[in-house]
């Protein structure tokens, strides 16, 4: 699983692009998500952050979620996946007892003790497996391969790239291949044009080194 970009550098871009007006909204938010990374339980979500932010001096709930707000968004998302978490709102301590209490009322509704025994084993499980399947999806993307075709001879051999490849990727994130179309590369892996407009998603060239060195 990849690392999070540090939030830091993303505040960074941001305030590089913005007004001064919203380049200070933008640091006071982000002393808000700051300290609110050391609070358990975890709570990125816009309500809350909206709220804090605004005590603060910095932009409400609903300036965050407005269109003109992306910029707001992203600083929150990064905060969130550095955290380990999402934008979620976490489940009140209310909500967790419903849920335990649920499972006990099935367990309770089991007279036979060894049948009980393995019921209460299997939700166990359950809620285990569910827990780490949460903290995949807070911190990593799905990709679906759409692609047809017989793939039951596939191997590792054929999924390790050729010199070729590995010479075309090279070539893409080089310097020279980026000075050429006047492009800039920030730290957090992102691509810009002259004019500031993102060619690459933050952590495309990161990740393309990486594949490089595999």
């Amino acid at each position: 699983m990849a690392n999070p970009v540090d939030p830091t550098l993303v505040l960074q871009e941001l305030c590089a692009s913005a007004t001064t007006r919203t380049a200070n909204a933008l640091t006071v938010l982000n002393a808000v998500l700051e300290q609110q990374s050391k609070i358990t339980p975890l709570d990125f979500s816009m309500a809350t952050i909206g709220r804090l932010s605004k005590e603060q001096g910095g932009p409400s709930t609903q300036t965050i979620r407005n269109r003109t707000g992306k910029h707001f968004q992203q600083l929150i998302e990064a905060w969130a996946a550095y955290a380990g978490t999402t934008c979620k709102k976490p489940l009140s301590v209310r909500q967790k007892q419903l849920l335990n209490s649920n499972d006990q009322h099935i367990l309770d509704a089991i007279d036979d003790p060894v049948i009980r025994a393995v019921v209460g084993s299997l939700i166990a499980e359950r809620n285990k497996y569910r827990d780490q399947l949460n903290t995949l999806k807070a911190n990593s993307d799905l990709f679906i391969d759409r692609t047809e075709g017989d793939k039951t001879n596939t191997t590792l051999e054929n999924k390790q790239l050729v010199p070729l490849e590995v010479e075309a990727i090279k070539a893409a994130i080089s310097d020279a291949f980026f000075n050429k179309q006047g492009w800039e590369v920030m730290p957090t892996g992102q691509v810009k044009d002259a004019e500031g407009n993102e060619v690459y998603k933050r952590g495309y060239v990161n990740g393309l080194r990486k594949v490089r060195l595999i």
